[in-house]
């Protein structure tokens, strides 16, 4: 193979030994078609980029089987198993539509040595060969990381939002975090203005353009992963104390479910147990999906609106009620 020049010899050599490959000097003399010292420079340098910018990582030389490989004092070298992963939790999402899910998919098959490369893609092929992507169809990856810099920097955003109805809304807001629930990418904020009020969800998908108004808010009443805990159900509203008893079949889907939940009491039978979730409209109908295996002892406002659920869904279906 002719030189491709000094850029392309070192940018080969760090692109292989990020990928956790070995390197012989001899085949790279051949490849390149130059001395052995000029590779050992080539090599040197990418040595030094690697002690200035990788903290725990360094190129050695392997005697025993004679190659130039990246050594490090933990294991951080992705596997074919941890991108086979990582791609099945992509692929289940259904989150990203074609384009963006071929793009990310690729990203994470570079990392895989060429000779688990088969391996695989045989494992995934008809999967993401089915893959179905969720209706709207819209490319989301941008706006994510657009709505993560401005939470990490705290700027003041202004959202054109298209609400269920079709209808569409202006919200200044202060974004809070980015959460990922059942198909969806939802902003958690607050609108502006309404300091009192609870943290409202925004599908991201249903974003329509995003404004940043260079000012910055101040919002510490929660740090990012302990306002997660509270917002499973993707529902907004103040902030309430469920107190159910479930059995012990259901207990760790329910435990699950409520990250904040805490153990009250234990019998053989059922489990009473605490929690902490932001409203009760998303948090009714969860707990009526989970049947006789849960109690709801309270909050009152909680054990009604499952009521009036109850019955409207009665009246609209026509079914008798006893």
């Amino acid at each position: 193979m002719s030189d491709d020049g000094k850029a392309g010899r070192i940018l080969y050599i760090y692109d292989r030994l990020q990928k956790g490959l070995s390197l012989n000097k001899e085949e790279l003399v051949d490849r390149f078609q130059v001395t052995a010292k000029t590779i050992q420079r080539d090599i040197d340098e990418v040595r030094n980029y690697y002690a200035d910018h990788y903290t725990g990582k360094e190129v050695v030389y392997n005697r025993r089987n004679k190659v130039f490989e990246v050594e490090s004092d933990s294991d951080h070298t992705i596997s074919a198993v941890d991108v086979f992963v990582l791609v099945k939790i992509l692929l289940d999402s259904r989150a990203f539509n074609n384009e963006e899910l071929n793009k990310l998919y690729s990203t994470l098959c570079a990392t895989i040595s060429k000779s688990e490369e088969q391996a695989f893609h045989e494992l995934v092929r008809n999967e993401k060969f089915h893959y179905q992507p969720i209706r709207h169809g819209k490319p989301i990856l941008d706006t994510i990381w657009d709505l993560g810099q401005c939470i990490k920097k705290q700027v003041v955003i202004e959202i054109s939002y298209t609400r269920m109805d079709g209808t569409t809304a202006k919200r200044v807001v202060h974004p809070l975090a980015i959460v990922f629930s059942e198909f969806y990418f939802y902003l958690i904020a607050k609108i502006e203005d309404r300091e009192h009020e609870t943290p409202t969800f925004y599908r991201v998908d249903r974003m329509e353009a995003l404004t940043m108004l260079g000012r910055r808010y101040r919002y510490t009443r929660f740090e990012d992963g302990e306002l997660k805990k509270r917002v499973q159900f993707m529902y907004g509203g103040p902030l309430i104390t469920v107190r159910l008893m479930c059995k012990m079949a259901a207990l760790e889907a329910v435990m699950d479910r409520l990250p904040t939940a805490n153990l009250v009491e234990n019998t053989d039978e059922w489990t009473t147990i605490e929690a902490e979730v932001f409203g009760t409209k998303g948090c009714s109908m969860w707990l009526l999906g989970q049947g006789d295996q849960v109690k709801v002892l309270g909050p009152e406002e909680l054990k009604q609106r499952m009521r009036d659920l109850v019955a409207k869904v009665f009246e609209d279906s026509g079914l008798i009620t006893i």
